[in-house]
Protein backbone atom coordinates (compact mmCIF):
# COMPACT_ATOMS: atom_id res chain seq x y z
CA UNK A 1 0.00 0.00 0.00
CA UNK A 2 2.87 2.82 0.86
CA UNK A 3 4.84 1.79 -2.47
CA UNK A 4 1.35 2.73 -4.17
CA UNK A 5 1.16 5.57 -2.46
CA UNK A 6 4.65 6.66 -3.11
CA UNK A 7 3.97 5.81 -6.74
CA UNK A 8 0.61 7.75 -6.86
CA UNK A 9 2.68 10.82 -5.47
CA UNK A 10 5.44 10.58 -7.81
CA UNK A 11 2.98 10.18 -11.47
CA UNK A 12 0.99 13.51 -9.55
CA UNK A 13 4.62 15.75 -9.32
CA UNK A 14 5.21 14.21 -13.19
CA UNK A 15 1.60 15.64 -14.34
CA UNK A 16 2.37 19.04 -12.67
CA UNK A 17 5.56 19.45 -13.64
CA UNK A 18 4.21 18.55 -17.25
CA UNK A 19 1.22 20.97 -16.87
CA UNK A 20 3.34 23.68 -15.81
CA UNK A 21 5.67 23.00 -18.82
CA UNK A 22 3.17 22.94 -20.99
CA UNK A 23 1.21 26.34 -19.66
CA UNK A 24 4.90 28.04 -19.85
CA UNK A 25 5.29 26.93 -23.16
CA UNK A 26 1.92 28.54 -24.40
CA UNK A 27 2.88 31.91 -22.47
CA UNK A 28 6.25 31.83 -24.38
CA UNK A 29 4.81 31.36 -27.93
CA UNK A 30 2.40 34.06 -27.48
CA UNK A 31 4.82 36.57 -25.74
CA UNK A 32 7.63 36.21 -27.75
CA UNK A 33 6.13 35.13 -30.90
CA UNK A 34 8.71 37.47 -33.10
CA UNK A 35 11.60 36.50 -31.60
CA UNK A 36 10.93 32.52 -31.62
CA UNK A 37 10.07 33.05 -35.32
CA UNK A 38 13.26 34.09 -36.16
CA UNK A 39 14.30 30.56 -34.90
CA UNK A 40 11.60 28.92 -36.50
CA UNK A 41 10.16 27.82 -33.95
CA UNK A 42 6.57 28.06 -34.41
CA UNK A 43 4.87 25.29 -32.07
CA UNK A 44 5.16 24.04 -28.35
CA UNK A 45 6.73 20.89 -29.12
CA UNK A 46 9.88 22.90 -30.96
CA UNK A 47 9.97 25.26 -27.92
CA UNK A 48 10.19 22.64 -25.53
CA UNK A 49 12.77 20.58 -27.10
CA UNK A 50 14.70 23.98 -27.73
CA UNK A 51 14.52 24.52 -23.62
CA UNK A 52 15.36 21.11 -23.00
CA UNK A 53 18.80 20.56 -25.49
CA UNK A 54 19.48 24.32 -23.51
CA UNK A 55 19.23 22.76 -20.01
CA UNK A 56 21.23 19.88 -20.86
CA UNK A 57 23.75 21.57 -22.62
CA UNK A 58 23.93 24.20 -19.65
CA UNK A 59 23.76 21.51 -16.98
CA UNK A 60 26.89 19.59 -18.43
CA UNK A 61 28.17 22.69 -19.36
CA UNK A 62 27.97 23.85 -15.82
CA UNK A 63 29.36 19.89 -14.20
CA UNK A 64 32.52 21.19 -16.23
CA UNK A 65 32.74 24.75 -14.69
CA UNK A 66 32.66 23.33 -11.42
CA UNK A 67 34.98 20.10 -11.26
CA UNK A 68 37.00 20.65 -14.04
CA UNK A 69 40.27 22.75 -13.77
CA UNK A 70 43.28 24.74 -16.47
CA UNK A 71 45.44 21.61 -15.64
CA UNK A 72 44.01 19.15 -16.96
CA UNK A 73 42.50 20.35 -19.57
CA UNK A 74 45.02 22.91 -21.14
CA UNK A 75 47.31 19.01 -21.29
CA UNK A 76 45.13 18.41 -23.98
CA UNK A 77 47.13 21.40 -25.99
CA UNK A 78 50.28 20.67 -26.14
CA UNK A 79 51.60 20.31 -29.29
CA UNK A 80 55.05 20.72 -31.43
CA UNK A 81 55.84 23.58 -29.90
CA UNK A 82 57.69 25.76 -27.10
CA UNK A 83 54.20 26.35 -25.48
CA UNK A 84 52.94 23.61 -23.13
CA UNK A 85 49.71 23.86 -20.86
CA UNK A 86 52.43 24.20 -17.91
CA UNK A 87 53.82 27.54 -19.32
CA UNK A 88 50.20 28.55 -20.23
CA UNK A 89 48.85 28.01 -16.29
CA UNK A 90 51.97 30.51 -14.94
CA UNK A 91 49.84 32.88 -17.04
CA UNK A 92 46.57 32.70 -15.63
CA UNK A 93 44.81 34.31 -12.85
CA UNK A 94 43.95 30.99 -11.24
CA UNK A 95 43.32 27.39 -11.96
CA UNK A 96 39.67 27.35 -12.37
CA UNK A 97 37.42 26.88 -15.36
CA UNK A 98 36.75 30.88 -16.13
CA UNK A 99 33.71 29.87 -17.89
CA UNK A 100 32.43 27.29 -20.18
CA UNK A 101 30.77 29.31 -23.58
CA UNK A 102 28.10 27.58 -25.89
CA UNK A 103 25.14 28.38 -28.40
CA UNK A 104 21.79 28.39 -27.16
CA UNK A 105 18.84 27.28 -29.41
CA UNK A 106 16.23 29.74 -27.85
CA UNK A 107 16.05 33.24 -27.69
CA UNK A 108 17.60 34.85 -24.72
CA UNK A 109 14.80 36.39 -23.62
CA UNK A 110 13.39 33.37 -22.65
CA UNK A 111 16.46 31.48 -20.63
CA UNK A 112 15.51 32.79 -17.67
CA UNK A 113 12.18 31.35 -17.84
CA UNK A 114 13.51 27.67 -18.84
CA UNK A 115 16.52 28.10 -16.26
CA UNK A 116 14.03 28.88 -13.11
CA UNK A 117 11.87 26.38 -13.57
CA UNK A 118 14.07 23.73 -13.77
CA UNK A 119 15.93 25.22 -10.84
CA UNK A 120 12.18 25.41 -8.62
CA UNK A 121 12.20 21.97 -9.77
CA UNK A 122 15.54 20.39 -8.99
CA UNK A 123 15.74 22.48 -5.38
CA UNK A 124 12.04 20.88 -4.73
CA UNK A 125 13.40 17.19 -5.64
CA UNK A 126 16.51 16.89 -3.97
CA UNK A 127 17.00 20.04 -1.73
CA UNK A 128 19.86 21.74 -3.96
CA UNK A 129 21.08 24.99 -2.97
CA UNK A 130 21.12 26.69 -5.79
CA UNK A 131 19.98 30.12 -7.69
CA UNK A 132 20.67 32.72 -10.40
CA UNK A 133 23.16 35.41 -9.00
CA UNK A 134 23.49 37.67 -11.75
CA UNK A 135 23.17 37.75 -15.33
CA UNK A 136 24.55 40.81 -18.16
CA UNK A 137 24.23 40.60 -22.05
CA UNK A 138 25.70 42.46 -24.82
CA UNK A 139 26.30 42.20 -28.11
CA UNK A 140 29.18 39.54 -29.22
CA UNK A 141 32.23 41.36 -31.37
CA UNK A 142 32.30 42.02 -34.54
CA UNK A 143 35.05 39.64 -35.26
CA UNK A 144 32.92 37.07 -33.58
CA UNK A 145 29.66 37.85 -35.08
CA UNK A 146 32.18 37.71 -39.01
CA UNK A 147 32.95 34.43 -37.83
CA UNK A 148 29.35 32.74 -37.38
CA UNK A 149 27.96 35.22 -40.38
CA UNK A 150 25.00 36.43 -37.96
CA UNK A 151 24.33 38.89 -35.26
CA UNK A 152 25.07 37.50 -32.05
CA UNK A 153 24.20 38.40 -28.17
CA UNK A 154 25.67 37.02 -25.47
CA UNK A 155 24.42 36.82 -21.82
CA UNK A 156 27.10 35.76 -19.03
CA UNK A 157 25.09 34.14 -16.23
CA UNK A 158 26.64 33.61 -12.74
CA UNK A 159 24.88 30.92 -10.52
CA UNK A 160 25.03 29.84 -6.81
CA UNK A 161 25.43 26.40 -6.81
CA UNK A 162 25.84 24.84 -3.36
CA UNK A 163 28.77 27.23 -2.20
CA UNK A 164 30.17 27.63 -5.61
CA UNK A 165 29.37 30.75 -7.87
CA UNK A 166 29.76 29.24 -11.95
CA UNK A 167 29.80 31.23 -14.91
CA UNK A 168 28.42 30.36 -18.19
CA UNK A 169 28.44 32.18 -21.48
CA UNK A 170 25.43 31.58 -23.96
CA UNK A 171 25.50 32.76 -27.29
CA UNK A 172 22.58 33.59 -28.99
CA UNK A 173 22.77 33.44 -32.78
CA UNK A 174 20.12 35.20 -34.64
CA UNK A 175 19.62 31.95 -37.38
CA UNK A 176 16.79 29.36 -37.18
CA UNK A 177 17.32 26.83 -34.91
CA UNK A 178 14.95 23.97 -36.55
CA UNK A 179 18.13 22.20 -37.87
CA UNK A 180 20.30 22.20 -34.75
CA UNK A 181 16.88 21.09 -32.72
CA UNK A 182 16.04 17.88 -35.45
CA UNK A 183 19.39 16.50 -35.18
CA UNK A 184 19.95 17.29 -30.99
CA UNK A 185 20.33 13.70 -29.26
CA UNK A 186 17.53 12.34 -27.66
CA UNK A 187 16.40 14.35 -24.92
CA UNK A 188 14.71 13.50 -21.67
CA UNK A 189 13.73 15.22 -18.40
CA UNK A 190 16.28 17.56 -16.76
CA UNK A 191 17.32 18.32 -13.95
CA UNK A 192 20.86 19.49 -12.11
CA UNK A 193 21.25 16.33 -9.94
CA UNK A 194 24.39 16.27 -11.18
CA UNK A 195 25.64 19.26 -9.77
CA UNK A 196 25.03 17.79 -6.39
CA UNK A 197 25.63 14.23 -6.47
CA UNK A 198 27.79 11.77 -7.96
CA UNK A 199 27.30 11.17 -11.44
CA UNK A 200 29.26 8.61 -13.81
CA UNK A 201 32.37 10.44 -15.34
CA UNK A 202 32.05 8.49 -18.45
CA UNK A 203 28.58 8.87 -18.52
CA UNK A 204 28.65 12.76 -18.07
CA UNK A 205 31.81 13.11 -20.93
CA UNK A 206 29.62 10.81 -23.99
CA UNK A 207 26.75 13.52 -23.05
CA UNK A 208 28.64 16.38 -23.03
CA UNK A 209 30.22 14.58 -26.28
CA UNK A 210 26.46 14.26 -27.75
CA UNK A 211 25.50 17.31 -26.88
CA UNK A 212 27.98 19.82 -28.29
CA UNK A 213 29.01 17.69 -31.65
CA UNK A 214 26.90 20.21 -33.22
CA UNK A 215 27.94 23.56 -31.54
CA UNK A 216 30.74 24.59 -33.58
CA UNK A 217 31.78 27.84 -30.68
CA UNK A 218 31.38 26.10 -27.91
CA UNK A 219 34.68 26.89 -25.91
CA UNK A 220 36.53 26.48 -22.25
CA UNK A 221 37.49 29.92 -21.04
CA UNK A 222 40.50 30.79 -18.74
CA UNK A 223 41.16 33.71 -16.84
CA UNK A 224 44.59 35.17 -17.72
CA UNK A 225 45.94 38.18 -15.39
CA UNK A 226 46.65 41.06 -17.93
CA UNK A 227 46.43 42.08 -21.64
CA UNK A 228 49.99 41.54 -21.83
CA UNK A 229 49.56 38.04 -21.34
CA UNK A 230 46.77 37.81 -23.79
CA UNK A 231 49.14 39.05 -26.55
CA UNK A 232 52.12 37.07 -25.42
CA UNK A 233 49.64 33.66 -25.44
CA UNK A 234 48.30 34.55 -29.06
CA UNK A 235 51.75 34.67 -30.45
CA UNK A 236 52.94 31.28 -28.56
CA UNK A 237 49.42 29.80 -30.15
CA UNK A 238 50.35 31.27 -33.46
CA UNK A 239 53.32 29.17 -33.53
CA UNK A 240 51.46 26.44 -32.88
CA UNK A 241 48.90 26.52 -35.28
CA UNK A 242 51.50 27.26 -37.65
CA UNK A 243 53.72 24.29 -36.93
CA UNK A 244 50.41 21.57 -37.20
CA UNK A 245 47.57 21.68 -39.06
CA UNK A 246 45.61 19.96 -36.10
CA UNK A 247 45.63 23.95 -34.61
CA UNK A 248 43.75 26.87 -35.69
CA UNK A 249 43.33 30.20 -35.16
CA UNK A 250 39.95 31.92 -35.10
CA UNK A 251 40.98 35.26 -35.00
CA UNK A 252 44.19 36.97 -36.34
CA UNK A 253 44.98 39.44 -33.35
CA UNK A 254 43.30 39.35 -29.87
CA UNK A 255 39.85 40.93 -29.69
CA UNK A 256 38.68 43.94 -27.84
CA UNK A 257 34.72 43.71 -27.19
CA UNK A 258 34.35 47.50 -26.58
CA UNK A 259 30.70 46.18 -25.48
CA UNK A 260 32.16 44.49 -21.96
CA UNK A 261 35.58 45.40 -22.42
CA UNK A 262 36.86 42.32 -22.45
CA UNK A 263 40.29 41.35 -24.22
CA UNK A 264 40.76 37.51 -25.88
CA UNK A 265 42.18 35.01 -27.91
CA UNK A 266 41.15 31.88 -29.05
CA UNK A 267 42.61 28.58 -30.93
CA UNK A 268 41.33 25.67 -31.73
CA UNK A 269 42.20 22.43 -31.72
CA UNK A 270 40.55 19.16 -34.21
CA UNK A 271 38.14 22.00 -35.81
CA UNK A 272 36.79 19.45 -38.15
CA UNK A 273 36.52 16.00 -35.93
CA UNK A 274 33.35 16.87 -33.48
CA UNK A 275 34.78 13.78 -31.11
CA UNK A 276 37.84 15.67 -30.85
CA UNK A 277 37.27 18.96 -30.45
CA UNK A 278 38.67 21.57 -28.50
CA UNK A 279 38.09 25.28 -28.14
CA UNK A 280 40.41 27.51 -25.84
CA UNK A 281 39.83 31.01 -24.41
CA UNK A 282 42.12 32.81 -22.94
CA UNK A 283 40.67 36.47 -21.61
CA UNK A 284 40.81 39.72 -18.93
CA UNK A 285 39.98 42.45 -18.51
CA UNK A 286 41.15 45.45 -21.09
CA UNK A 287 43.66 47.71 -19.29
CA UNK A 288 42.59 46.89 -15.80
CA UNK A 289 44.35 43.11 -14.58
CA UNK A 290 41.92 40.71 -13.57
CA UNK A 291 42.49 39.27 -9.53
CA UNK A 292 41.57 35.54 -9.20
CA UNK A 293 38.00 34.47 -9.44
CA UNK A 294 37.05 37.95 -10.11
CA UNK A 295 34.87 39.45 -12.76
CA UNK A 296 35.40 43.37 -14.48
CA UNK A 297 32.03 43.97 -11.90
CA UNK A 298 33.57 42.36 -8.99
CA UNK A 299 31.53 39.70 -9.05
CA UNK A 300 33.27 36.77 -7.59
CA UNK A 301 33.27 33.81 -9.98
CA UNK A 302 34.81 30.53 -7.93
Amino acid sequence: MRSESAGSLMSSAIFDRVKELNRLSENLLRSHSEDLARKNIRNRYQLVKAIKLDLDKLTHALVEVKENCATSLLKKLEGPSPIGGQGICQRLADQHVYHVGFEIHEPLDLVLYGIDHWIRQSNQAFGANMRVRNFVRFPASPAFQKRVGAFTEIMRIWLEVGDRILMLELFDIHRPADSFLESAPKLTHRNFHGLFRHEDADAHDARLASLFAGDAIWHYAFCVRKPSDVIALHTELQTLAAGDPRYVMPYAAPIHNLYDNSFHTKIIKNRDDPALRLEFEFVTDFGVPVGPMMTRSGTTTG
